[in-house]
């Protein structure tokens, strides 16, 4: 009996090694790719990336109009490969085949996934044969839901029938869009590794209608008229205090479970500003990217800065994770903290901060003075692709900055 338990052993051991040895990864090809994620209604979402190595490393190099994005932490799963894009929960996952990557798009809390394919390919995203009949070139007065009107600014520039440009949004931009026009037709897609869009669009009379998609999940209607005098509502205005708050106050936890709140010691008597994000959220990482940049550039001690996390991980644990990735890959000096987990719903965060009227935007950023009371309130954010905004962004916030610090 003892003997043909230990001949089972041996047999089970025999056939894991086996399949283990099995698994055959063809190495992906070095060189510039044309990757396509398939949308909601089937329609191609395209980008252009290269595959290298650098020190016996396989990196993946993102080319989004203005912006060069690195994704080095690509690992091998058996047969597949897998390109992680952190601290964001999405991921690529694909067989190499010759010349061509096939699999998925995947985010990983949500589970929601789309086809990807990509092919060594040295052509731009789109073509076309046909010339444009109009230029996009300008600002355009824009509407997304028209059926729940939300708005937007359209900001493009065109040279020939190359387009570049974003949509301003209350809440943040799309970032960098990139595409062509042809005939009465738009085309214009950007991948980030959060989000991806895709928008077609066509011109009739004065009006554009069109749709913006976000790679497999949902597909939003939009329709846009030229109006270099539009402007969106002021980012300062949207977001407020309840009557009778001159302050908030939260406790929650750091990445090492230590609770920390607006009262502790390190912001006392300091201006202090409150970054509500989402690792999730490439706007949120913009806005931190200008943060780090600013400390840099200007450190005082009377200056404090805290981030508070709304996180969609499902679990404390991976959403801490996330957090940790995020403060390791951009060498974040303050502290973040898990606000929230297992939802990005606003109601839910609003029952954090019961101080706050409303919350419309991830992110959001709280400026509050020396003596504790809230000085301003920023409802989402215009990052580099915004151009001027921008620009007007930076130096407002400087200017608000300098201004606390010197009373």
């Amino acid at each position: 009996m003892e003997m043909e338990k230990h001949q089972l052993k041996l047999l089970i051991l025999f056939v894991f090694i086996t399949q283990a040895c099995s698994f055959k990864i063809d190495e992906p090809k070095k060189g510039e790719y044309r990757a396509e994620i398939k949308t909601k209604d089937g329609s191609i979402l395209p980008f252009k990336f290269v595959l290298f190595n650098e020190s016996d490393k396989l990196i993946m190099k993102v080319e989004n109009d203005k912006e060069t994005l690195i994704y080095d932490d690509i690992v091998y799963v058996q047969d597949s490969i897998k390109i992680l894009m952190p601290p964001y929960d999405a991921v690529i996952i694909v067989k190499s085949e010759g010349e061509t990557l096939k699999g998925r798009y995947l985010k990983e809390e949500s589970g929601k996934e789309a086809s990807f394919y990509a092919v060594i390919n040295d052509k731009p995203k789109f073509t076309s044969n046909k010339e444009a009949d109009f230029s996009l070139d300008g600002k355009y007065k824009t509407v997304f839901r028209p059926e729940n009107p939300y708005p937007g600014l359209g900001l493009f520039t065109q040279k020939d029938n190359k387009v570049s440009g974003t949509f301003r949004k209350n809440t943040g931009d799309t970032r960098y869009l990139s595409g062509i026009t042809f005939g009465d037709s738009i085309l214009l897609s950007t991948f980030d590794g959060a989000h991806p869009y895709l928008i077609k669009a066509v011109k009739k009379g004065d009006t554009i209608f069109g749709n913006l998609h976000y790679y497999s999940d949902s597909i939003t209607e939009f329709w846009m008229i030229k109006d270099d005098d539009y402007e969106l509502a002021n980012s300062k205005s949207l977001t407020r205090l309840k009557d009778g708050f001159q302050s908030i106050n939260f406790n929650f936890k750091d990445i090492n479970g230590e609770f920390i709140s607006l009262n502790d010691e390190q912001f006392k008597n300091k201006v202090v500003v409150v970054q509500i994000l989402g690792t999730w959220c490439p706007n949120c990482l913009d806005e931190t990217q200008f943060f780090l940049s600013y400390l840099n550039e200007n450190p005082n001690e009377d200056l404090a800065f805290v981030g508070l996390s709304v996180e969609a991980a499902k679990t404390e644990e991976r959403a801490l994770k996330r957090i940790s990735s995020m403060i390791e890959k951009f060498d974040i000096p303050y502290p973040i903290l898990l606000a929230q987990y297992g939802s990005t719903d606003k109601e839910v965060f609003l029952e954090k901060i019961p101080m706050l009227e409303n919350i419309i935007s991830y992110p959001t950023t709280i400026i509050i003075d020396k003596s504790g009371k809230v000085n301003s309130i920023h409802t989402g954010f215009n990052g580099p692709a915004t151009g001027q905004a921008y620009v007007d962004y930076k130096e407002d916030f400087k200017t608000e900055i300098k201004g606390l610090l010197d009373l």
